[in-house]
């Protein structure tokens, strides 16, 4: 693991455009937390930063789903 830069990994939070790079990016944050890399401070700073955007995402990509893929969401509903 590179050295870790909080600027730059929330620059990288914000740029992301895909929940699978937001979740990649926060399994790199908790690595380096339970290396001793980061602290507390730098954890809670990128949660603030990856869980919205991945919230955001996710329900992007279930809109998009239920318009291609209107049965597949009445399936997953019952």
């Amino acid at each position: 693991m590179r050295m870790f830069d909080l600027i730059e990994y929330q620059e990288l939070a914000r740029n992301s455009h895909s929940s699978k790079e937001l979740f990649e990016l926060w399994e790199d944050v908790c690595r380096a937390y339970d290396k001793g890399i980061i602290g507390r401070y730098q954890l809670e700073e990128m949660k603030a930063v990856i869980w919205p955007g991945m919230k955001t995402l996710r329900s992007l990509e279930r809109s998009v789903d239920t318009a291609f893929h209107p049965r597949r969401e009445l399936k997953e509903a019952s």
